[in-house]
């Protein structure tokens, strides 16, 4: 058996020609993008170093604020755009210096003046930062982030939270109504008892 192909035009030949490198060209393109996608991304250098401060009050810029050296209380004010109003805190607060996690609470006292309240981050500080929540500390608006937690059970676990004077476990927070194991599951390594004024 002989096998013939009809004759082809050139133009026609052209055009298959041309059919084909359009074929390669998005395999290719195909391929490079695969070859792309299953690189690992780099994690950002020096996030894990390092600590963070969080402003808020009385500052113009309220920020959460990355730093790798220790630093005065006054230069990280400044980095928050400065006080939001034209005071100045006293030379002893404005020297205070930070190595470690804190949040800064800016005030104003009529009698005192401006003033820097230090504490630590917030629960949505935390939550930016992708750090776990301290469940004897968190808010119902904190819980009901979490996910399968809804504002009902937030509200249950809050109550639970008060009525027991705070949890000794995480695994206390199964004895919550209508937390089932999946969603404890879920949320366990979300939350924290130690570590709570990190």
């Amino acid at each position: 058996m002989n096998l013939s192909f009809p004759r082809m035009a050139p133009f026609q030949r052209k055009g298959l020609f041309l059919f084909a490198v359009l074929v390669g060209i998005c395999l290719a393109q195909q391929y490079w993008a695969l070859s792309q996608s299953l690189k690992p991304v780099p994690r950002p250098v020096g996030l894990n170093k390092g600590f963070f401060v969080e402003l808020r009050g009385d500052i113009r810029r309220p920020s959460l604020i990355h730093y790798i050296k220790a630093l005065p209380v006054w230069q990280v004010i400044q980095d928050g755009a400065g006080l939001a109003s034209n005071r100045s805190l006293s030379a002893f607060e404005a020297a205070q210096v930070l190595s470690e996690d804190a949040a800064l609470e800016i005030g104003y006292h009529p009698e005192h003046g401006a003033f820097v309240r230090p504490g630590s981050l917030s629960n949505r500080a935390r939550w930016i930062l992708g750090r776990p929540l301290p469940l004897n500390q968190a808010t119902a608006e904190d819980l009901d982030r979490l996910p399968g937690v809804g504002p009902g059970l937030a509200r249950r676990i809050i109550a639970y939270r008060e009525a027991q004077r705070g949890f000794s476990s995480l695994e206390e927070l199964k004895q919550v109504e209508g937390l089932k194991e999946k969603t404890f599951d879920k949320i366990k390594d979300l939350l924290t008892l130690s570590d709570e004024k990190a």
